[in-house]
């Protein structure tokens, strides 16, 4: 199974950014997390409450994005000759500087989750497999960083149906449209705080985009070269060729 959650922090405690506006992406603030597999995702151990763990505390926009940025890349199945590639060698991708490469690069870059926002920030990586069943899988690998720990384990892969994952991307997104929604009926009905600024009918035109925007995602359908990929990944990970073994000397010869 997987679950995309999220709570989104009481109106009255919604922080304007430094010019004392809101705005849609603001007015997301609050706590998300994902589950997949029994595990969950963006969770550190509280130092508050022992034996309770904290979700991601941010705008809930972020994951939202984050998700429907590598969507189209995510749902065009992975050859089963490159999924090993994906992610035997996270250091040789990140530092990969090899001339000729930049197609295979852009295409692993499409399926990583960018998480540099978080103090503590995973490693999170998504493709689709059809190789035997189509699924989803999700790998992530985490490091302590800032005195943050991670409540999964540090590295680890799960799969799921593709036909789960999509419907549970659809439920968070109908969530979320329907959260804030909810947000503007109370900004209409009871305004802001004094000095706080807000275009209302600019939010309302905002809001109707956004509703829009994972259906326009989904109709995105990447054109890959699968040749051009291949052969950066070979330049990338170039095939060793093996030493053969030393011819001792017979020292009477």
């Amino acid at each position: 199974m997987i679950s995309f959650h999220f709570r989104l922090r009481p109106l009255a405690e919604v922080e304007p950014w430094g010019d004392r506006r809101l705005h849609w992406f603001a007015l997301t603030d609050g706590w998300y997390w994902i589950e997949v597999a029994g595990h969950k995702l963006f969770h550190h151990p509280s130092n508050t409450v022992v034996g309770q763990s904290a979700s991601v505390d941010y705008y809930v926009a972020r994951l939202w994005e984050d998700i429907q940025e590598v969507l189209p890349s995510l749902l065009e199945p992975v050859p089963a000759d490159l999924v090993d590639r994906m992610t035997r060698d996270q250091d040789a991708w990140c530092g990969a500087g090899v001339e000729d490469s930049e197609t295979a690069l852009d295409w692993y870059s499409s399926h990583v989750m960018h998480t540099s926002y978080l103090a503590a920030s995973p490693l999170i990586m998504w493709w689709r497999s059809i190789v035997g069943q189509d699924t989803i899988t999700v790998d992530w690998r985490h490091t302590t960083e800032h005195g943050l720990d991670c409540t999964v384990p540090r590295q680890g892969q799960a799969s799921v149906p593709t036909e789960q994952f999509l419907r549970a991307v659809e439920d968070f997104d109908r969530e979320l449209i329907d959260a804030m929604n909810q947000r503007i009926t109370e900004i209409e009905a009871h305004g802001l705080d004094t000095g706080t600024q807000l275009d209302l009918e600019q939010f309302r035109h905002e809001h109707q985009q956004r509703s829009r925007s994972l259906a326009a995602t989904l109709r995105h359908v990447p054109a890959t070269d699968w040749t051009a990929v291949r052969e950066g990944v070979a330049r990338i990970f170039p095939t060793r060729t093996p030493t053969p073994p030393s011819v001792a000397t017979d020292p009477g010869h």
